[in-house]
């Protein structure tokens, strides 16, 4: 058997594929709803041979830059608290 070569052993690249079922049971979402977002290319896929798969770091920034930030300094819980003792 043949040892990888010296470059490969220094830089390895490693991508955790995850399959259609696995990632639809982390994001909540039917197999079927990937299968959409991969054809609108709405979320980041590979496909191996026809097979769909994902790359865990990538679907992990994905779904970071999904996330939206705060615009509002509303905060529901300063109302409530000013309710609780009394007429305000």
């Amino acid at each position: 058997m043949r040892s990888p070569p010296a470059a490969y052993a220094k830089d390895p690249i490693r991508m955790k594929l995850l399959t259609v079922k696995e990632i639809a049971e982390i994001l909540s979402v039917k197999p079927k709803t990937l299968y959409q977002w991969s054809e609108l290319g709405q979320i980041p896929c590979i496909k191996l041979n026809g097979v769909l798969r994902f790359n865990a770091e990538d679907i992990g920034q994905w779904v970071a830059s999904c996330k939206k930030a705060v615009t509002s300094g509303y905060n529901p819980f300063t109302k409530l608290e000013a309710r609780k003792g009394g007429k305000s």
